[in-house]
């Protein structure tokens, strides 16, 4: 989801803190398994499993199964990495990610 928003901040004299009010004036959503492979990246710096949208302002769909979207992270994260498949699967179990 990507959010458009107006703050404003006043200083409560009270307890000297910031009271803060956000007002959400625009917004777009997106079901991420349909953003298109280009526009999704596997960075290992943000650590295991996460994954980073190149621009949330411009993105590509690509209507995929939510299988297909497994595949797709687990093509990424092997490239990205450059590890093995054996690898993959001993975080995979130690994850929980193959049931």
């Amino acid at each position: 989801m990507h959010m458009t928003s107006n703050i404003y901040l006043t200083r409560n004299l009270e307890t000297k803190l910031m009271d803060g009010i956000m007002e959400v004036v625009k917004y777009n959503a997106y079901d991420i398994k349909y953003i298109s492979d280009s526009d999704i990246s596997y960075n290992p710096a943000l650590g295991t499993g996460q994954i980073q949208i190149k621009d949330i302002h411009y993105v590509s769909i690509k209507k995929r199964t939510a299988w297909e979207f497994c595949q797709m992270l687990d093509k990424k994260y092997l490239a990205s990495t450059r590890r093995s498949f054996d690898s993959w699967l001993e975080l995979a179990n130690k994850f929980g990610w193959v049931k």
